[in-house]
């Protein structure tokens, strides 16, 4: 069964998200050939956003990306803004509440079965630990990858989901840093272009546009992207845009010129290249 956008433990206090949810998870649960990947996404918190649950049926790895806010694992406060990682499992009383100065913008995945408990263990990433994770861009970029390959299906993409997912806990053990250290200014610039790009990517036209928006030209829009990421802006605003497509391409009644329109394509025939060159396959399904 493929990924939906939808399950009933996703949160509604958001402005914006890009989630996925695999309903067919229980007939992987005790596969140890790869995660037991449930869901997960990217999630645009509400200034009123908050989550607070006595237990949770999965192990939980969340990223902030933007924004601040806090997470109380086992009655224990974090504070917590762009760069901070944190993990709880089922047995966990946790609550997880933005600011609503600056709402976090976060990802969270959820996953069960043997393979997940052994690789949590051996990277030492415990239920309520928090770190900052010092190479944050390629983990944000490989997050990305993990809800593109959820949502886009076929074949391969929940095995290449998985694969992203254990690559992206990899890099947070391997450059973890005590959750007190301070980010570099120019890295929280360029999240916060790309956290801009993440939001309004549906009614972005340009990276010029991106960059004007963020008060920065598109030159150093570019070169920050250069310096902490593993694709061009416009690679970034190009996937984000084909990869709501595939969500939207998948309703009974979707016309592809009209998904071409919503994301600020000017012709169907140039949206049909450019979502063909990135799945492999014709937006009509061919």
């Amino acid at each position: 069964m493929p990924a939906t956008d939808q399950a009933d433990y996703f949160s509604t206090q958001v402005m914006r998200t890009r989630r996925f949810f695999l309903p067919a998870w229980q007939e992987r649960r005790s596969d140890e050939s790869m995660l037991g990947l449930v869901g997960g996404g990217c999630e645009w918190c509400a200034p009123d956003f908050i989550v607070d649950r006595q237990d949770f049926p999965f192990l939980a790895f969340e990223f902030v990306s933007r924004g601040k806010g806090s997470a109380t694992l086992a009655n224990r406060k974090h504070e917590v803004e762009a760069g901070h990682a944190f993990f709880y499992d089922s047995s966990m009383p946790h609550v997880i509440r933005s600011s609503a100065e600056e709402p976090m913008v976060k990802y969270f995945f959820n996953f069960t079965g043997p393979r997940a408990a052994a690789l949590m263990s051996d990277l030492d990433l415990a239920p309520g630990s928090v770190l900052r994770v010092a190479d944050a861009s390629r983990v944000v970029s490989l997050l990305e990858e993990v809800i593109d390959h959820a949502l886009r299906g076929g074949r391969f993409g929940l095995r290449a989901a998985c694969a992203a997912l254990e690559h992206a806990l990899v890099l947070c053990a391997d450059s973890r840093q005590p959750a007190t250290t301070k980010m570099d200014p120019a890295y929280a610039t360029y999240l916060r272009c790309r956290g801009h790009l993440l939001r309004n990517y549906p009614v972005l036209n340009s990276i010029e546009q991106a960059a004007k928006a963020c008060h920065v030209s598109a030159a150093y829009f570019t070169r920050l992207f250069q310096r902490y990421d593993n694709e061009t802006p416009l690679a970034c605003l190009t996937r984000l845009k084909l990869s709501q497509a595939a969500i939207k391409l998948r309703q009974p009644d979707a016309l592809v010129k009209n998904v071409a329109a919503e994301l600020g394509y000017k012709s169907a025939a140039h949206f049909s290249r450019a979502f063909k060159a990135w799945s492999g396959r014709s937006p009509r399904g061919g």
